[in-house]
């Protein structure tokens, strides 16, 4: 074992610990992707309470002295733990709460207000065409290409190892036998560019509103009602709408709340009513636009994160709209929990006992560096990496929780960045385990 890897699972360790310590009850608010920083933080404030803690608190044992890769005070000390060099997975594995799963997943992207004035700024654009099989498209604009790349990815995830992590999960059936979500090779259900349901409202909501068009929730859940009627979605279980914001008509709260997407489900009664009067069961993704998030000059949700050549500018996209997926294929119930008292019903389907973090979350920015919070990640397990669509493209993205990983124990794995050997997971790895089940 490298003192690198060595370092990793000793910090591991120490996240455990700390997670077991701060149990978190389901709840009915969205699901968020933090951006760099805030895990970066996150991830910080774990060490600071529990490594540097005054003595008496949790603490690994000091490593040897002096150390590998000693950094200046008052980052170590001989004697003392050195500050991890990446962020980290969060350990535990995920536990099966009895809501459903999407079983044969489909995403629908809405390219909402994409050919709206405004919606790029003072940009020059061009119409731009999108091919994905017999789906296709034409975003009035799009001058990085991220809506294409979008797409491109959606259409191209599905029977890849990457999404065939998702394998090993299951709902339960009335007749009581688990059925496993499979991972067909379209997942793509549809494309529509909706530039007539006035997107640039959206930028002028907030997430503190009370119910109704200025609340952000709202707004977003409202246009994914539409987008239902417009592909004439009858059976909502394996479905998900992405709903695909351009710059300037992006979810306001991203940045100032510290997050890149969300996911969520809608259910009237939950958080003071923002989805009554909405069309109940519909899971939606919330999907800012990636190269707007930045703090300081700095983009906060993943450009050039895993790649540093002209394509790894939209390395956040794939990064950030993967994990919101796949954390609606294995929860689009999204934690939350119908009725109260002693009736209720589980409507998430799996995420962690202990910090309620689904399977995107536990995984999420490993790799990247905990000091400058930018890429390309350290090669460790589990970090970021990139992956090969079922057309041959390359897409960054991040690793996902498996329980059958490290012996059972689970790890993060998928992006090619994997534990090695036998602890990916039995026979072989857990993917291929998993994906004799689909």
């Amino acid at each position: 074992m490298n003192s690198r890897f060595a370092r990793v699972i000793g910090a591991i360790t120490v996240a455990t610990a700390f997670a077991a310590g701060s149990v978190a009850a389901a709840s009915a608010k969205p699901i968020l992707m933090p951006t760099v920083s805030k895990e970066v933080a996150t991830q910080r404030a774990i060490w600071q309470q529990h490594v540097f803690a005054p003595t008496g608190s949790l603490q690994p044992p000091a490593p040897p002295c002096p150390e590998n890769g000693m950094l200046p005070s008052p980052f170590s000390n001989c004697g003392l733990p050195e500050f991890p060099a990446t962020t980290l997975p969060f350990p535990g594995n995920m536990a099966y709460w009895g809501g459903h799963v999407q079983t044969a997943p489909k995403v629908f992207i809405v390219y909402w207000g994409w050919g709206e004035k405004g919606a790029f700024g003072g940009t020059t654009c061009k119409p731009s065409s999108i091919v994905e099989g017999s789906i296709t498209a034409t975003l009035p604009c799009d001058p990085a290409g991220a809506g294409k790349y979008m797409a491109d990815w959606v259409s191209e995830l599905g029977g890849t190892d990457w999404a065939g992590v998702q394998n090993q999960y299951y709902q339960a059936t009335a007749g009581g036998k688990n059925q496993f979500i499979s991972n067909p090779a379209n997942q793509l259900g549809g494309i529509w560019v909706d530039d007539g349901d006035n997107a640039a409202a959206l930028a002028k909501t907030s997430a503190s509103n009370p119910p109704g068009p200025t609340n952000t929730y709202t707004d977003l859940a409202a246009e994914a009602a539409r987008a239902v009627a417009h592909f004439g979605i009858t059976k909502l279980a394996n479905a998900d709408i992405v709903v695909a914001q351009p710059p300037k008509f992006s979810d306001p709260n991203a940045l100032s709340s510290g997050y890149c997407a969300f996911h969520d489900y809608t259910q009237p009664g939950f958080e003071g009513g923002i989805y009554n009067g909405i069309k109940a069961g519909i899971a939606y993704t919330n999907m800012p636009y990636a190269l707007a998030i930045n703090s300081g000059g700095v983009n906060e949700c993943g450009e050039h994160a895993v790649n540093a050549d002209a394509r790894g500018k939209l390395d956040g996209f794939s990064i950030v709209l993967g994990h919101e997926i796949e954390e609606t294929v294995t929860d689009p119930g999204a934690e939350d929990i119908k009725g109260s008292g002693t009736s209720t019903t589980n409507l998430g389907g799996w995420y962690d006992a202990a910090d309620a973090n689904e399977n995107g979350d536990k995984c999420a920015w490993v790799g990247e560096n905990l000091l400058t919070a930018q890429g390309p990640p350290e090669p460790i397990p589990g970090a970021l990496g990139n992956v090969i669509g079922n057309r041959g493209d390359r897409f960054a993205v991040q690793s996902l929780w498996s329980n059958d990983a490290a012996g059972g124990a689970g790890y993060c794995a998928g992006a090619g960045t994997d534990l090695p050997g036998p602890l990916a997971g039995g026979e072989g790895g857990g993917i291929a385990k998993s994906a004799k089940r689909g």
